[in-house]
């Protein structure tokens, strides 16, 4: 028989091309289904509107003759200080040149959305809130609004509740399988073995690993758990502020497989810019989320004081053991995690040479149309934290710019330190800009928590200017 040809007859040919034929077409039309089934549940929620978020903040805005629309207006046109139509004077703790450099940043490479908020851990003040759409235009009601997936910002909830449970430290190791990115239902509950990969805890919300913290959701934390610590961090509770804040939500499955995604990043876990810049200022607090501070001072027309704004606890997070475990281990996503490359090293990037900064990543795509979020929230410097950000690119098809890059210029910016140039320009042109001999830097004390020290006028934000503008605190 060898060397002779198999002939299959006509119509057993036609029989297999049509059994092939018929299992491809039932496997797409299956992959379709799911893909369409995923689609309808999962982050279908409309682009932002132009109206104000249904909750109502403090009266302290109109009780000295400024609304919200006064307020707003003032953070559009980035000025601190305004005058009501009586002489009543106010100002706000915001920081001008942090909020315009933001907004240029944002303008200048016309994002479809680009979001952005900004405090002080210590006392509340809330130094930038920064709201852009496509065109130019400033809203910074994006910054209020809570209609954006928190995707793996998630995670800092996740650790924080399964390290405060005790069971579990940076240090140890967990076994994953499916690789970095992906979950299992066998994966949940992957033991240690030979050729079984496992990964830290610290590193794994570095490079933000969703296989463990998948297994860390549902073996260290539980439903129960996840649900509580959402609650401690502010979700499902109304925000106290002086401009309408929209609450934080988000659904805590009791299945294994969900919860895993949504203790990952995958749920339903919705979170405004300004709330996500909340619990970074509570993780650089040791722990105590402050009131969110606006209108730091207000005074009638004869210069006298009508209000002043005092730092105020709102609620206790974690504990300062757990938020100092959290911030180093964030430290790694600078170092060694998903902002890496953003940051570089502390010898192409001045602002690392005197501090560390802590950081944490989160991207996924949701809204109907499609959408791409991009999120880096940060607090600086770790050792004597004095700002924390939040910071959200929402690009569609056209990707403009990376939210770690938003970050870093937040820091840059409100430091004291030079601009830096894109990761993605840098890399075509062979070398990064920024290095620390083109800057000098006196070493100075920090400045002391809660001054309202008057601040000089902002010096002009373009993208290459690279003049410190502020005293750069010890690391």
């Amino acid at each position: 028989m060898h060397g002779e040809e198999i002939v299959i007859p006509p119509n057993h040919r036609g029989k297999a091309g049509r059994r092939i034929i018929a299992a491809l077409v039932i496997a797409l039309a299956g992959w379709g289904v799911s893909r369409a089934v995923v689609a309808a549940n999962r982050h279908q929620v409309p682009h932002p509107g132009r109206s104000f978020p249904s909750q109502d903040g403090r009266a302290a805005a109109s009780a000295h003759g400024f609304d919200a629309k006064a307020l707003l207006s003032l953070l559009s046109e980035g000025n601190a200080e305004g005058v009501a139509p009586d002489g009543t004077r106010i100002t706000l703790a915001l920081d001008e040149e942090l909020q315009r450099r933001i907004f240029e940043l944002f303008r200048r490479f016309d994002p479809a959305y680009g979001v952005f908020a900004a405090m002080e851990p210590s006392t509340g003040r809330v130094v930038a809130l920064v709201g852009y759409r496509r065109g130019g235009e400033s809203d910074p009601q994006l910054s209020l609004r809570a209609i954006y997936p928190a995707a793996s910002l998630i995670k800092i909830v996740t650790a924080a509740a399964a390290l405060e449970k005790g069971n579990i430290s940076p240090e140890d190791e967990i076994s994953y399988r499916g690789g970095l990115y992906g979950i299992t239902r066998k994966g949940i509950h992957a033991k240690s073995g030979r050729g079984v990969p496992s990964m830290s805890l610290e590193e794994a919300i570095a490079r933000s690993a969703n296989s463990v913290f998948g297994k860390v959701a549902v073996n260290y934390v539980g439903s129960a758990g996840l649900t509580d610590y959402m609650e401690k961090f502010g979700f499902g509770q109304q925000i106290p502020f002086d401009l309408p804040v929209e609450m934080s939500q988000g659904e805590v499955p009791r299945d294994e497989f969900h919860l895993a995604r949504t203790g990952a990043g995958f749920g339903e876990v919705y979170v405004s810019p300004l709330h996500m810049a909340m619990i970074m200022s509570a993780i650089g607090n040791s722990g105590e989320m402050t009131h969110p501070v606006l209108i730091d001072h207000v005074e009638d027309k004869d210069g006298k004081s009508l209000f002043d704004a005092e730092p105020a606890k709102w609620r206790d997070t974690v504990s300062p053991e757990t938020s100092d475990a959290l911030l180093h281990m964030m430290v790694k996503t600078i170092e060694i995690g998903t902002s890496r490359r953003t940051f570089g090293t502390p010898e192409s990037t001045p602002l690392l040479q005197d501090m560390e900064v802590a950081g944490k990543t989160g991207s996924l795509s949701g809204w109907s149309p499609r959408m791409h979020f991009d999120w880096f929230a940060g607090v600086a410097p770790v050792g004597d934290p004095q700002l924390a950000v939040a910071a959200l690119v929402v690009n569609d098809s056209r990707w403009k710019i990376k939210e770690g890059y938003v970050g870093k210029e937040a820091f840059n910016t409100y430091f004291g330190y030079p601009n830096s140039t894109p990761p993605v320009y840098a890399k075509k042109r062979g070398k990064a800009r920024g290095k620390a001999s083109a800057v000098k830097k006196e070493r100075v004390k920090t400045r002391s928590k809660g001054a309202r020290a008057k601040k000089p006028a902002p010096s002009s934000s373009t993208p290459g200017n690279t003049a410190p503008r502020r005293n750069a605190p010890q690391g």
